[in-house]
């Protein structure tokens, strides 16, 4: 966040906001006029599977819909205090909030990434040399990344960035909370 607010410091037109709350919430602050809906937003998080640990991707959301169910579930991840990238997309885009310029930003982080990261802090081996080793990427090198990629993408730089396309066919499932395994005796 502090190297986004330097980057835009003296840049007239930018917004870096902190959106790590429900995506209900943040709905509803647009929806309320509490922030007004910008021509171009660029969401940054983690991305919903992880493939490559530590690559930045870049997606021009194109929106699309879900069924009730499958929607339902994503809003029901959102009040209980789950945020997740995909449900702030399809979220946003069901109530209508996001502009036709509609992009995410996404790094690539196994589930263990902070942990992993936060028990290297208290055991005093925070380093970049140890960290690469342990996650199997530079943390140095992935943050400067993905700051040079949400800069790029929110002023609309495109030419030496790979964008691809997301759509709401195209997002991982919601798995639920709890699942029932029937246990059957002889």
């Amino acid at each position: 966040m502090e190297e986004l607010t330097a980057a835009f410091a003296n840049s007239d037109g930018y917004s870096v906001e902190n959106f790590t709350w429900s995506p209900v919430h943040v709905v509803q602050r647009y929806q309320g006029g509490e922030m007004p809906i910008p021509d171009r937003i660029v969401l940054v998080g983690l991305a919903s599977k992880s493939h490559n640990p530590g690559r930045v991707s870049a997606y021009r959301w194109l929106g699309g819909d879900q069924s009730p169910l499958h929607l339902q579930d994503r809003i029901y991840e959102a009040v209980t205090g789950i945020v997740d990238l995909e449900n702030t997309l399809m979220i946003g885009s069901h109530f209508g909030v996001w502009p036709s310029e509609c992009f995410s930003v996404e790094i690539d982080l196994q589930p263990d990434t902070f942990g992993t990261i936060v028990m290297a802090e208290n055991e005093g081996l925070d380093n970049e040399d140890f960290l690469t080793e342990k996650l199997g990427f530079s943390p140095e090198i992935a943050r400067a990344d993905l700051v040079s990629t949400i800069i790029k993408t929110a002023k609309a730089d495109l030419d030496d960035i790979d964008v691809m396309d997301k759509d709401a066919s195209s997002l991982v499932p919601v798995k639920p909370f709890t699942s029932n395994h029937p246990i059957s005796t002889r």
